[in-house]
């Protein structure tokens, strides 16, 4: 019986990490889709980011209903069960995706952003949902390891969304056939999973029990100041990936062609996967120092060379349209390995930080938020290919802040808890709002460079967070 609980634990987990690595695929997909559009229907940078408010505004509303909805008549997703939940995230964010095919066809840029809002409430159903089912998938004492690593295969999703929907869109004669034929696959993706997870028996976890709070988790003032900190870093995310694309192409920062640009996204956000998995096993409770040091770079290495090897994939051996050959894919993996490779100099600064300060979680975010606002300051003064690394570097550094961030706003919440997360989750809206500001700011100056210095006051904040903000100051 043992065994046979936890044999359908770890296949439970094996689905649910799924589940991560789609949602990390749609949702950087739309940093293709803001230059995309941009050029289509020759949008200024402010309506070009429109993209973003539906889609991260759906997180922040959804979220906050949820929060309201459970403190007035209890956690509704505690009462019907969690798979029905992922259930019917599936279904909403399959639907929003196929209503883009019947939009597109309409030519009307700012329809499409009913079909982002759609998405944007059935990734939210999942993110509530699947976050605690991994967490109470087996003992309290692994739940961290098993949502990193869940965390770490949405980071792969993340990674390979944009490279995936960039090369669809570059190699189709119509950019739109292609958005069309993009997010019909995603949809079907979606109910077919959908199909999938309802004949799959999963381990079922119900509670009709209410617990009588006093207040809310909103009087800590580390989880009041934690929600800000989740809206800033979200909103950074999101800023810098949305305009990366632009950014790189500058002639006075990479002069990439569009097919280049849309393969240095994956570093971006690679860097999230790095940093991410690295993480989970400097930070493990089961290895002494040196085998975290020795597995935790083991795992970095691995990691990169992977992401290697996707962006060699879709910048330099899909797009040749010949039989592929040994020759072919060690040439073009040894070529991109050599082109990116000023990144490592970023992955080696980011592997001692999460060494030296592997037992601080605030401490690791304060310093991440120091090389991320440092970062946007040089590449802004220095320009050229220096700037090129600095901004795309920042991916790795992001990569330990959410994780950081939620651990810290909900600690020693007890009963709260469970609110404190709905909190957090409805700052995800700071993805919808600061990308607005970053493209006025672009639109009023005329220059892209100056909007990457908008976000340095996202880290600023961050940082102060890390340094003082998550102090708990009232005891329960």
């Amino acid at each position: 019986m043992v065994t046979s609980k936890k044999n359908s634990n770890v296949f439970a987990f094996l689905m649910i990490t799924i589940l991560f690595f789609l949602w990390g695929t749609i949702t950087s997909m739309n940093d293709i889709l803001v230059r995309t559009y941009k050029d289509l229907y020759q949008l200024n940078d402010s309506q070009s980011m429109l993209i973003f408010l539906p889609f991260f505004g759906a997180y922040g509303l959804g979220a906050l209903f949820y929060y309201l909805y459970s403190k007035k008549k209890g956690d509704p997703i505690n009462k019907i069960g969690y798979k029905r939940g992922m259930l019917l995230g599936l279904l909403v964010s399959g639907i929003g995706c196929m209503s883009l095919y019947p939009i597109t066809a309409m030519g009307n840029y700012y329809a499409y952003l009913f079909s982002f809002f759609i998405i944007g409430l059935g990734l939210t159903l999942l993110q509530i949902t699947c976050n605690p089912y991994v967490a109470i998938l087996g003992s309290s004492d692994t739940a961290s390891a098993r949502l990193n690593l869940s965390q770490g295969f949405n980071s792969l999703g993340t990674t390979v969304g944009p490279l995936i929907a960039g090369y669809l869109v570059i190699s189709y004669v119509s950019e739109l056939q292609a958005i069309q034929d993009l997010y019909l696959i995603c949809g079907l993706i979606f109910f077919s999973f959908a199909i999938l997870l309802w004949q799959t028996k999963l381990p079922q976890y119900t509670n009709a029990d209410e617990v009588e709070l006093e207040g809310s988790a909103f009087q800590f003032s580390h989880v009041r100041l934690g929600m800000l900190a989740i809206f800033f870093y979200v909103g950074a995310e999101v800023m810098i990936g949305g305009k990366l694309r632009e950014y790189v192409q500058l002639p006075n920062i990479g002069n990439l062609s569009d097919l280049e640009a849309t393969s240095y996204l994956g570093i971006y956000w690679g860097g999230a996967m790095i940093g991410r998995l690295g993480i989970a096993v400097i930070s493990s409770d089961k290895f002494g120092q040196l085998k975290k040091a020795i597995l935790g770079l083991l795992t970095i290495c691995i990691t990169y060379l992977a992401i290697v090897f996707f962006i060699a994939l879709t910048a330099k051996i899909l797009n040749q349209g010949k039989p592929l050959s040994w020759e072919m894919i060690s040439t073009a993996y040894s070529t991109t390995f050599f082109e990116i490779s000023n990144i490592i100099w970023f992955i080696g600064l980011q592997y001692i930080t999460m060494l030296v300060f592997r037992k601080s979680s605030n401490r690791l975010l304060s310093a991440c938020a120091l090389f991320a606002a440092i970062a946007l300051s040089l590449a802004f003064v220095l320009e050229g290919q220096a700037a090129l690394w600095l901004v795309l570097a920042i991916g790795l550094f992001n990569s330990i802040m959410w994780s950081n961030i939620f651990t810290l706003a909900i600690k020693g919440l007890k009963a709260y808890t469970s609110q404190a997360s709905s909190l957090l989750v409805v700052m995800i809206i700071g993805g919808a709002l600061l990308p607005q500001v970053m493209g006025w700011i672009i639109d009023g100056s005329g220059r892209l460079e100056t909007g990457f210095l908008f976000p340095i006051i996202s880290y600023l904040y961050i940082l102060y967070f890390g340094l003082a903000g998550y102090r708990i100051k009232q005891k329960i």
